[in-house]
């Protein structure tokens, strides 16, 4: 095991969406792809020893057979491990994406599904990985709810979840709530979220948590990703990075 790990985390990616319309693309979903191929290209640039997808792969359940084939192929293309759990767009519903393709056939993808929460494990890493595969985005859903303590044989420890940030004394009615006191209060190294498209450091003196923002999106000023670098006894240092050419200003 190394004494450092190297992790770039993507989410929001929304492939088949069809919001964007540039005079460059004859179909909007070419946009997703392109996109998507971008932000990994420009994250390899990196180095990474893994890969995070923390939600909405695809912008809804009635994705196409081709772009989901295509993404698959994606994943299993990438020099290092990935892992990555579902969003709000692309839930585990009856009949949906996770169930009519098994993304757990892609040989260096690691998927949590389990509704309750699971953690799974990177062992040429060193890195358990834990999250919840989202069935119903409700408020009855709590995305980080449940999370264990740090099993004690890892040497990296990363939550990943999917859900809108819920500050310290805001209450919330809206699904999926990710409250501020649960990421203060979280075993992980890194914790890796998901929902929101603008970018969000969510830093601490005992925590180190953020949502990256979108590779798709501007709507932060740019279509971004984060880079997180774990250093065994020195802690957990976190950038957000604009993919070159996204800047809006």
């Amino acid at each position: 095991m190394t004494d450092s790990l190297r992790v770039a985390h993507c989410s929001d990616i929304h492939l088949d969406g069809d919001h964007y319309h540039h005079d460059r693309y004859v179909e909007a979903s070419d946009y997703y792809k392109d996109m998507f191929d971008r932000v990994l290209d420009t994250m390899q640039e990196h180095d990474p020893d893994l890969v995070l997808l923390a939600g909405d792969l695809f912008d809804s359940n009635q994705a196409t057979k081709e772009t989901i084939e295509w993404s698959m192929e994606r994943i299993a293309a990438q020099p290092c491990p990935v892992a990555m759990i579902p969003g709000n767009h692309d839930c585990l519903v009856e009949g949906g994406i996770y169930q009519r393709h098994d993304f757990k056939t892609i040989p260096n993808l690691t998927f949590l599904t389990a509704e309750e929460g699971e953690t799974l494990w990177i062992e040429e890493l060193g890195v358990a990985v834990w999250g919840k595969g989202m069935v119903d985005h409700s408020p009855n859903f709590a995305p980080l709810g449940g999370r264990p303590s740090r099993p004690e044989e890892c040497e990296y420890y990363i939550g990943m979840g999917h859900g809108i940030h819920v500050p310290h004394g805001e209450p919330s009615h809206r699904s999926s709530p990710i409250h501020m006191g649960e990421i203060e209060d979280s075993p992980f190294d890194y914790l890796a979220l998901g929902h929101h498209h603008a970018a969000m450091k969510l830093v601490t003196n005992d925590a180190t948590a953020a949502y990256c923002g979108s590779p798709t999106d501007t709507v932060g000023g740019a279509a971004t990703y984060a880079m997180i670098e774990i250093e065994k006894g020195n802690g957990t240092k976190l950038e957000v990075l604009a993919i070159p050419g996204t800047e809006t200003k």
